[in-house]
C-alpha cells in the first residue's frame, strides 16, 4: 500500500510540475504582453493560440452547429417530401 501511496504521490508532483510549464516556452514562441495563451511564431511572425481547452471548445462548437445545421436541411427534405405527398393525395381526391 506504501508503494502505491508514494507512486501516487510522485505522479501528482509531475503533473503538477507540468501545469507550471509555459506551453509557448515549449513550442518556442514569443510571449504575447497581457495575453496568457497567445504566442508569436519566430520565424512566421504569426500569433498562435496555445489554449487547448478554448481549442476544443471551439472545436465542439463547430461540430454541433454542423449538426443542427444538418438536422434542419433533413427536416426540409422531409417536409418537401410530405408537400408532395400531400399534393398527390389532393390531386386524386379531386378526380
Amino acid at each position: 500500500m506504501e508503494d502505491f501511496e508514494k507512486r501516487a504521490r510522485e505522479r501528482e508532483k509531475e503533473i503538477n510540475a507540468r501545469r507550471d510549464i509555459d506551453p509557448r516556452d515549449e513550442k518556442g514562441l514569443i510571449k504575447v504582453e497581457d495575453h496568457k495563451h497567445l504566442g508569436r511564431d519566430p520565424e512566421s511572425n504569426a500569433i498562435v493560440n496555445t489554449d487547448n481547452a478554448a481549442y476544443e471548445a471551439y472545436i465542439k462548437a463547430r461540430a454541433e452547429a454542423s449538426r443542427k445545421r444538418d438536422e434542419v436541411l433533413d427536416l426540409k427534405d422531409e417536409l418537401t417530401e410530405l408537400k408532395s405527398m400531400l399534393q398527390v393525395l389532393v390531386e386524386k381526391s379531386n378526380k
